[in-house]
């Protein structure tokens, strides 16, 4: 992907233009994306990935220098410009230039926050399942019932009181993928409900009438005429509907540049199937949310459940840091999206090693401010095998802190415990930077092709905290994110093995977790008030205040088409709307007047204000023009994608009185 749009001549009666934007993430679909560089890439030396945060002030020539220094290219763009932010790009280096002198060039270049090495990460009721039912599951158990084991999770005690999760309750396993054909796991697989085909969506019956359209569902005859059992396994599971054209049809449905992102995405290899081909995964699923009470397999500690299957490690346990920043932000996006009152509760995050990556605590960051936790495992040692101190030596990613950047902390890090109650010989501990422990030596959960084994690591104590966390929020719909972290952390166990070893000086405990009443906080920052136009014509006006103006309403309609809008905020950083979830506003589809038929005109632009488009499209330009006798800016959508400065752009927007405007000053929705 190139960094800036190529600017042939102008359309005719087009004055001269401003420094473009850069393009919107995604340019392409993703898979389309990695198609064209895999086409293009010679066979060179392996060339240092580096990760580049932008500054707000970065322009277009800005990252051409960075990129002409380096004499590399953008392998992906992470993350676009938004307020206090430029552009997070993924760059290879010229192969051949070590990582540190790459990071040495970049350094005393203008226009960069931060840039990093893109370094490489690793996996770290009463049940009558069968595995449970012959004392398998030691990590389910608990100090009560006929089966026992004091150091277990509990999880049986809140099963006992029907404590079960829910299926609005919604969790991502960022890991090696998951085996949603599994006979354990394909009714609790993630179904994006804002993916689901346009034409099949109002057909679809809610069998068990949750408000959503799961694989539950879809394994109801009421649903039959609509799925395919293609893989001939007697149900109905993700693998059959990324099989099935009338499911996989090549249209982007919830527009978030993912196309066909049924059940999650798959970040190692760009594409929309992530499968688990490691094992390790499957394994974690398995522990959060194997189906309970089937007389099949195994039991999750949350017998129901949504999981999202974010793949960004490859079949050898390996992936990069930028894919986990995208599998991530991948969830946190799904999360802002939502709709049908879906839970996003936290991630499970099951990998470590490298160092610490300013990039991956942005997105932890981010999440925790969509209220999403973090749970992640403190790590196995070193190459000896020995748990180590991580208050003296830092795991990443257990031991980051969102406090100054999302007002609490959503990292929760998990020790792993012996059925016997020690803390096992490989994990790691720190009074102050590992939060709690649980079950993660000798934990038998799913793998792939229907089969089942025992794994240990600290890696298998995370996922019981995680469906702890889903088993909380499901009996406590309102409770958020720090709410839930402190039930969880105000619950546990006293442990001898912990003292000392952990922040709270023990284990997790789900029978005294379910008892705990959620602790209310502080309520959020107030949110703008927004002020809305109509289908026609209108004059809007902000206060003293900041505001979000938007010369459309709300829900859907001709999104502006036809209208010509002018806006002005007064006083206050305001946030003018020309587009969001719903598409480009003011498009009327005619190419002949290049768009000059219907747009916003902002009328008091200043430095602190934003102006949001929506991501739907690539490319936008920036020109000089004048409209209605005023001079300044016209931002115009690149919607027939040739990335070219032409008279089929479609004006969206005229920002007067300005006669420049820079990456800071636009967010993207």
């Amino acid at each position: 992907m190139s960094v800036t749009p190529l600017l042939p001549p102008l359309p005719e009666g087009a004055e001269e233009v401003a420094a473009p934007l850069w393009p919107i993430l995604p340019a392409l679909a993703p898979a389309e994306s990695a198609t064209l560089a895999e086409a293009a890439a010679p066979a060179l030396p392996e060339a240092a990935g580096l990760i580049v945060q932008f500054a707000p002030e970065a322009t277009p020539a800005t990252i051409q220098a960075a990129l002409e220094a380096l004499g590399g290219q953008v392998t992906q763009w992470l993350r676009p410009a938004e307020p206090g932010a430029g552009p997070l790009a993924a760059i290879d280096a010229a192969p051949g230039l070590p990582a540190e002198a790459a990071l040495d060039l970049l350094a005393p270049l203008a226009g960069i926050s931060f840039a990093e090495v893109d370094g490489q990460l690793s996996i770290a009721a009463v049940s009558n399942d069968p595995r449970y039912a012959n004392g398998g599951l030691w990590g389910m158990l608990g100090d009560t019932g006929s089966l026992r084991n004091a150091f277990g999770s509990q999880a049986n005690e809140a099963w006992a009181a029907g404590q079960v999760g829910s299926t609005k309750a919604v969790v991502g396993v960022v890991d090696t993928g998951i085996d949603y054909r599994h006979q354990d796991l394909y009714l609790n697989v993630w179904l994006n409900q804002n993916e689901i085909p346009a034409l099949l969506r109002s057909q679809l019956t809610d069998a068990d009438r949750d408000g959503l359209i799961t694989f539950r569902d879809l394994n109801q005859a009421a649903n039959a005429r609509f799925v395919s059992d293609i893989n001939r396994n007697g149900r109905i599971d993700a693998g059959d509907l990324l099989t099935d054209t009338r499911w996989e049809n090549g249209i982007d449905e919830d527009r978030n540049g993912y196309r066909d992102d049924l059940v999650g995405w798959d970040f190692a290899n760009n594409d929309n199937d992530p499968f688990d081909d490691n094992g390790h995964g499957t394994h974690v699923a398995g522990t959060i949310g194997a189906s309970g009470g089937n007389a099949v397999g195994v039991a999750g500690v949350a017998w129901n459940v949504q999981m999202v299957a974010l793949k960004f490690l490859a079949a050898n346990g390996s992936g990069s840091t930028s894919a986990a920043v995208r599998a991530l932000d991948y969830f946190t996006g799904a999360a802002a999206a939502a709709t049908k009152g879906e839970n996003f509760v936290a991630t499970n995050n099951s990998w470590g090693g490298g160092a610490y990556s300013q990039a991956v605590a942005d997105a932890v960051a981010r999440g925790a401010r969509q209220d999403i936790l973090f749970i992640a495992a403190a790590g196995n040692g070193g190459a000896d095998g020995v748990g180590d101190n991580n208050d003296a030596v830092a795991n990443w990613p257990s031991n980051y802190n969102t406090s100054a950047l999302a007002g609490y902390d959503a990292v929760i890090a998990v020790a792993a415990l012996t059925s016997t109650g020690a803390r096992a010989g490989f994990s790691n501990f720190g009074a102050t930077t590992v939060d709690i422990a649980a079950p993660g030596q000798g934990i038998l959960s799913t793998l792939p092709g229907d089969a089942y084994g025992s794994y240990s690591g600290t890696s298998m104590a995370a996922p019981h905290v995680t469906g702890a966390a889903v088993l909380y929020a499901a009996a406590n719909p309102t409770a958020t994110a720090a709410e839930i972290r402190a039930a969880l952390l105000g619950s546990t166990a006293a442990t001898a093995s912990m003292q000392g070893a952990d922040a709270t000086g023990g284990r997790l405990d789900i029978g005294a977790l379910m008892n705990t009443t959620p602790v209310a906080t502080p309520p959020a920052p107030a949110v703008p008030a927004a002020i809305l136009g109509t289908n026609g014509n209108d004059v809007l006006a902000g206060t003293a205040a900041g505001e979000v103006i938007c010369g459309i309403p709300a829900g859907a309609g001709a999104l502006g088409r036809g209208s010509i809008d002018r806006l002005t905020g007064r006083a206050g950083n305001d946030t003018f709307v020309l587009g969001d979830a719903r598409g480009v506003f003011y498009d009327d589809g005619a190419a002949a007047n290049a768009g000059r038929g219907d747009y916003a005109q902002i009328m008091d632009f200043t430095r602190g204000d934003r102006i949001q488009l929506s991501d739907d499209v690539a490319t936008y330009f920036l020109a000089s023009m004048t409209l209605g006798g005023v001079a300044g800016i016209g931002i115009l959508a690149d919607l027939n994608g040739n990335r070219r400065y032409d008279s089929a752009d479609e004006l969206v927007g005229h920002v007067a009185n300005v006669s420049g405007l820079v990456g800071s000053d636009f967010i993207f929705a």
